[in-house]
């Protein structure tokens, strides 16, 4: 599993993608699940344990975050994560991931 740290803002600003398995071992230890997509969507078929921070307002909801444990972002498409790891980069988050699933495809596409 990677490690983001503050020293690869690059990286950090784009997010880590993840397995379902690596996501479960972080999430185990201290892993904050977010889910970026709408509350409708979020209300639909939220993963347990996910908190909503949706796009429009991750913005200045993303305070409910502790930016010392890790964040692992999911949406409808990778783009909607990697935005959102681009902001939280930019608030001092510095462990940032995305999950990699059949939610989230490479292409940005919903599945």
């Amino acid at each position: 599993m990677a490690v983001v740290t503050a020293s690869h803002a690059r990286i950090a600003a784009a997010g880590v993608s993840l397995s379902a398995e690596d996501a479960e071992n972080l999430l185990a230890t201290s892993g904050q699940l977010v889910d970026v997509r709408s509350p409708a969507d979020f209300h639909r078929d939220a993963l347990p344990g996910a908190v909503n921070l949706p796009m429009d307002a991750i913005c200045w909801r993303y305070r409910s975050l502790k930016r010392w444990r890790p964040v692992i972002l999911y949406g409808n498409n990778v783009v909607h994560c990697q935005r959102a790891a681009q902001l939280l980069a930019g608030e001092g988050f510095s462990s940032i991931y995305y999950l990699a699933s059949d939610r989230t495809d490479r292409a940005g596409n919903s599945a």
